[in-house]
């Protein structure tokens, strides 16, 4: 379930950067942000 949420809270991070500034071109680093944090998350679970 934190799982979710952390995708829901990238999401709307994302699209609210994105709409406020216009910057879609630079605001996809936050996608990049978000697989780290979750390839964290699936090692750690995995150990």
């Amino acid at each position: 379930m934190k799982k979710l949420f952390v995708t829901v809270a990238a999401v709307a991070v994302y699209l609210f950067i994105s709409v406020m500034t216009g910057g879609w071109a630079f605001t996809w680093i936050i996608w990049v942000f978000y697989a780290v944090y979750m390839i964290y998350e699936v090692y750690k679970a995995n150990q």
